[in-house]
């Protein structure tokens, strides 16, 4: 057996082409979440791979048809001339494989090559990406043959779909939010889902009736009538007033109300993103779907009663020190965050002690939380007042506020906390890692934590909780028996009045994190992991959810991580001597006076 080594690449053409960006979403609210990050789609570039060359070699005819794979053609037509005709008419890609670029081949008997190459991510027939853990590696086997005196391959591993590159994967696929709807009828969840330009619309559309995917099972309103899809043959048409028409079978017809509803509300946020789309009309046999309240023309989700995308307003509380909090505008600020705000209809801000940490401040400012140096005693300010809520877990993480709607469309302001439950389940095993909640609506002396079902973290330990600005999602960061942590995003699923019951499945992100202090979110897709490698290496790390993560550089001594919600630029890092800091440039700088920062309603 011989081994080879090349690194990944061809002679090859390019033509940048412009393709259309990604409008905003429509909203009810003026404020709302930061703008997703890396979200708008890049320039396509119009790739002309090589032909096979006469004479060419078995390795030559591999890696050529790899390089290929890449190509911006819909149906990969230079690719498939590598293939034999078998071959090319059983291959039928719908996956991606998104490598790290260097290519190991191995030969063997029989005119078999495999190649062997690092992974990043893979992009599955769902349009989902997931990043890989470090080190992945993927392996493809295939055979050739010869055609006409020239090497050909004539069998593919099963199920082959693309490889390429994390440049070309960038420049062929952008990330798209689906929205669909939460069971409480009002809100809308995105999800990123990667697609080429072609038939964009179509996709998305195909995509929204399809539904969610299973993570978000429970949290969401159920999946549409089975068989309900796009009409056989057809594509979404958008004319030249910018209207596009989803025609869609006929078994859309047995949806409830309320999928009706949400269906409507759906199509518009995830279609008019495309700029071409002005206004959306979904149809059933040329009639237009009805359902209750519906206007003559809906042009955002906010007519049907739905909000796509809102967030509570950036407002910073700054400690100054030991008992002093005080509100502070980062705009007006810059670095130096002793500046107080000049806002005069923010709430005062209660005294504190020197025994609590880790402060949480509700969206409109009228509680604070934080937790005893003990991590064993939640205090609550409201009013001015405090109140001490202990008994119930140890190891408590920071609080974290949230607002949800409602089945009635009304706000529910929420605090949850985590750690290790005091609580013994029926054998008389302890609980562990347990999420709690309380109805911050309610007087404090009748708010006590309620634990939220989550099964899959009853071996583990609560590292960091974060709930998402829309209420209906939770980032959670947990340590295992080995001592290795993982992030995980999990939908929350309400009983019929709202309140939370438990946590959906999760989907775990950012793999290639072992060791995370702190957690939050940068806007309504992209999460902010602080991480540990080694004794000292702390780093802030972008994770776009479905997508790739990316280091913000070395923040040293950092010990807990505050996201705004208004993206990467508006990210301060805690360290463990009482310092806050934020990032000027590639590094992360002090900020003079202040001990703590707090983003409120995070």
């Amino acid at each position: 057996m011989r081994r080879c080594r090349a690194l990944a690449g061809s002679l090859l053409t390019i033509t940048v082409l412009a393709v259309a960006g990604c409008s905003g979403l429509p909203t009810t609210s003026g404020v709302r979440a930061g703008q997703a990050i890396d979200n708008h789609a890049a320039p396509t570039g119009n790739i002309e791979y090589p032909a096979p060359a006469p004479g060419a070699s078995p390795k030559d005819i591999v890696f050529g048809f790899l390089d290929a794979t890449a190509g911006t053609n819909q149906n990969y037509e230079r690719a498939r001339e590598y293939l034999t005709d078998a071959a090319s008419s059983s291959w039928q890609p719908s996956t991606v494989v998104v490598t790290t670029g260097t290519r190991d081949l191995m030969v063997s008997a029989n005119n078999t090559l495999t190649v062997t190459e690092g992974t990043a991510a893979v992009l599955d027939a769902s349009a989902h990406l997931t990043e890989q853990p470090e080190g992945k590696i993927t392996s493809a086997e295939f055979s050739l043959t010869k055609v006409g005196g020239q090497w050909r391959i004539a069998k593919l591993p099963k199920g082959f779909g693309l490889w390429m590159n994390e440049q070309q994967f960038k420049r062929v696929y952008q990330p798209q939010e689906i929205y669909y709807p939460a069971a409480n009828g009002h809100t809308l969840v995105p999800d990123t889902q990667w697609y080429t330009q072609t038939g964009l619309v179509s996709s998305l559309a195909a995509a929204v009736v399809r539904g969610g995917p299973s993570w978000m099972d429970g949290m969401t309103l159920p999946a549409l009538p089975k068989g309900s899809e796009l009409v056989k043959g057809s594509s979404v048409s958008v004319d030249n007033n910018g209207v596009a028409s989803v025609n869609l079978s006929d078994q859309v017809l047995s949806a409830t109300t309320a999928q009706r509803t949400g269906l409507w509300a759906s199509m518009l946020a995830t279609l008019e993103q495309v700029s071409e789309v002005r206004r959306v009309v979904v149809l059933v046999d040329g009639a237009r779907l009805q359902t209750a309240n519906l206007p003559g023309q809906p042009t955002s989700p906010s007519d049907l009663d739905y909000t796509a995308v809102s967030g509570n307003p950036v407002q910073l509380v700054a400690r100054t020190s030991v008992s002093h909090l005080q509100w502070t505008d980062p705009d007006d600020a810059g670095t130096d965050l002793r500046s107080k705000s000049r806002s005069k209809t923010q709430p005062s801000l209660p005294v504190l002690d020197r025994n609590w940490y880790r402060l949480a401040v509700s969206g409109e400012g009228t509680q604070v939380a934080a937790v005893d140096g003990a991590n064993s005693t939640l205090g609550r300010w409201v009013g001015g007042r405090l109140t001490k809520v202990s008994g119930f877990g140890t190891g408590l993480v920071t609080p974290s506020f949230s607002s949800a709607r409602t089945t009635t469309g009304s706000p529910m302001n929420e605090l949850w906390v985590a750690g290790q439950s005091v609580a013994k389940d029926s054998s008389g095993a302890s609980t562990s890692g347990t999420i709690w909640v309380l109805d911050a609506d309610l007087p404090v002396s009748d708010a006590q934590p309620q634990p939220v079902s989550a099964s899959w973290l009853r071996d583990m330990t609560i590292r960091a909780i974060r709930v998402s600005p829309d209420g209906e999602r939770i980032a959670v960061a947990a340590q295992t028996d080995a001592g290795s942590s993982r992030v995980y995003v999990a939908g929350i699923v309400r009983d019929k009045k709202g309140h939370a019951q438990s946590l959906t499945s999760p989907l775990r992100v950012a793999p290639r994190v072992t060791d995370v202090l702190d957690v939050g979110w940068l806007d309504y897709v992209t999460l902010a992991v602080l991480s540990r490698a080694g004794d000292y290496r702390v780093q802030p790390i972008t994770v776009p959810i479905g997508g790739l993560s990316t280091s913000l550089g070395d923040a040293p001594g950092g010990e807990h991580l505050i996201a705004t919600g208004a993206g990467a630029n508006s990210m301060y890092v805690e360290t463990g001597d009482d310092t806050v800091l934020t990032k000027v440039g590639a590094t992360w700088q002090k900020i003079d006076g202040i001990t703590a920062i707090v983003a409120s309603g995070t």
